[in-house]
């Protein structure tokens, strides 16, 4: 960790202006850590697997938590010039500002934190967000456990907290004193049947990629500045530029092909700027604290970003299918195609993977009509059909239970009770500028887009959280009739305070919908049995039979329209 001590080195950080918060972790914190790592990654009898974890540190200060945690893999977040300077030679610098980094694709098993207390929470958040581990510590101040922020990250990541110990910056040991009563928090993200070495984001309860896709993919996304940048996280955004900078040849040889040319280049130019440092004198590799080991280990973080990168800028063309599914449908298909992300890329995997999308697509649209039906499915709001002749009783629907059922659709006025549709939470987090809860806008928006894609348009139509939200108050969203070229009401809804949605569908969307699901279940065989069940127009059935949208093998994913 170098010569200085600590008191030396904090009188260094001080003159240099880059303090940045730095009290070193206390022995007994690593110590609680460490132990328990080791009951948690003791698996097949291997008592020394904990031992051997990749283990990344945000804000590892002079490296001494990397070096009391793990013997394997030790990479740092660090952004004081003098602690970098502080750190072993065996530990791998792969950013310095910690906001300015992007975690999703930085796999490790272990992530420790011991963050900034004016920051903890921004901190906390980001680690548990994007954090490509299997578990995360962190020396977080008592407070956190009143924390909104940090608990709707676990929550998200379907993680589970625990608090390892308390302790205090007073403590004997403590070589910064600081009046601060902490817990050392771990967080864990993955199954525990997944725990071993290799940290592997599938063994992730909720894979971070949805958020890190829901960030990228935005329509304000890269409009901040990277200016200063390390050239380690600035590798997004260089290929970015290059992308930008290059519709002509994008325009010559078509997005794939000029995308792996520009890969291509950007790889090679990498591996010659590592093998330029390799055929430096060894002796003056030495003096800089550099090995080969290190600077392996660093490329290969490189190489896996810069994959992502172009992935990522192909995936981003993707919006006329994604558009179209439901949030968990988007999240599903997303986290699948985030597993290529650690493949080469290339013109041939690229078509591969559109292949899949294509192949794939259609399932979700099919499955997602399935489950927004089912959902939308209570006592009140079915509708049977007629060779249906069962009565239920009330007591099968008590509870949020559903009994088994077949053979029905849903009537055109809907009530739905959920948790909370009108924000009254006292939790800032919780509120909206809308004044509706995310849920109840996620099943709004998510009916808008099944209706969408039952041909009932309504791109740039406004969508739940683009409305002013009051109990009570009727909010209609519209489409847009190609055949008459006027924008008409979808459906109505009102939301209220106790939690309930009621929504007035359009009489077509509620025919399309119903025939198109029991086509979907089996149930409706062609547009006259539907009609004949469902006790509807034969016109408007035979026109809703089969209506869902369909991708064909000849789609260009690439060219179609949002």
């Amino acid at each position: 960790m170098g010569d200085l001590s600590t008191s030396q080195l904090i009188q260094s950080l001080k003159f240099a202006g880059q303090d940045y918060e730095w009290y070193p972790t206390t022995q007994a914190m690593l110590d609680v850590a460490k132990n328990d790592m080791r009951q948690c990654f003791n698996l097949h009898a291997d008592h020394k697997a904990a031992d051997r974890l990749s283990v990344l540190d945000c804000g590892a200060g002079d490296g001494r938590a990397l070096q009391a945690l793990t013997i394997g893999d030790r990479y740092a977040i660090e952004k004081s010039q003098p602690l970098i300077d502080a750190q072993d030679p065996s530990i791998i610098t792969i950013g310095c500002d910690f906001h300015e980094q992007v975690l999703i694709d930085k796999p490790v098993d272990v992530i420790w934190c011991n963050p900034p207390y004016s920051e903890f929470k921004a901190w906390a958040k980001k680690i548990i967000t994007e954090g490509n581990a299997k578990q995360v510590y962190m020396v977080l101040p008592t407070r956190w456990e009143k924390c909104p922020e940090i608990a709707a990250a676990i929550e998200a990541r379907q993680g589970k907290a625990k608090i390892l110990g308390e302790f205090d910056f007073m403590e004997p040991g403590a070589d910064r004193k600081a009046r601060a009563k902490v817990h050392v928090v771990r967080v864990r993200l993955a199954y525990e049947r997944s725990f071993g070495l290799g940290g592997r984001d599938e063994s992730q309860k909720k894979s971070p990629f949805d958020l890190w896709f829901e960030t990228n993919f935005a329509p304000n996304a890269g409009k901040a500045s990277y200016d200063g940048l390390n050239p380690a996280d600035a590798i997004k955004n260089k290929v970015k530029k290059r992308v930008s900078e290059g519709k002509g040849l994008i325009s010559a040889n078509g997005l794939v092909q000029a995308l792996e040319t520009f890969y291509r280049e950007d790889l090679n130019s990498l591996l010659d700027d590592y093998r330029r440092i390799c055929e430096l004198d060894s002796v003056l590799l030495y003096e800089l604290g550099v090995n080969t080991e290190s600077i392996a280990k660093g490329l290969k973080l490189k190489i896996v970003g810069l994959k992502a990168a172009y992935w990522e800028q192909l995936f981003h063309q993707l919006h006329s299918v994604t558009d179209r599914l439901t949030m968990q449908s988007r999240k599903d298909m997303l986290e699948k195609l985030h597993q290529s992300t650690n493949i080469d890329f290339s013109a041939s995997n690229a078509y591969a993977l559109l292949s899949w999308v294509v192949k794939n697509a259609n399932q979700y649209y099919d499955s997602q009509l399935i489950r927004l039906v089912e959902r939308l499915s209570k006592q009140d709001n079915i509708r049977q059909y007629k060779s249906n002749q069962r009565v239920f009783d009330s007591n099968e629907w008590r509870y949020g239970r559903q009994p088994e059922i077949d053979r029905y659709g849903l009537e055109l006025r809907i009530v739905l009770p959920m948790y909370r549709a009108i924000c009254v939470s006292e939790y800032s987090f919780e509120h909206t500028a809308s004044g509706l809860s995310n849920e109840a806008a996620s099943m709004l928006d998510d009916l808008a887009t099944v209706a969408n894609n039952l041909g009932f348009d309504t791109v740039g139509q406004p969508q739940a959280h683009d409305f002013k939200w009051e109990s009570g108050k009727k909010q209609a969203f519209l489409y847009r009739d190609h055949t008459t070229g006027q924008v008409n009401t979808l459906f109505e809804v009102k939301a209220f305070k106790n939690g309930n949605l009621h929504i007035k569908m359009n009489q077509r969307l509620a025919c399309r919908i119903n025939v198109e699901f029991g086509r979907l279940k089996g149930w409706l065989k062609s547009a006259s049995e539907a009609a004949e069940e469902l006790d509807a127009d034969i016109v408007e059935c035979a026109q809703a039979f089969s209506s869902n949208l369909k991708l064909s093998g000849g789609d260009n994913l690439l060219s179609l329209p949002r």
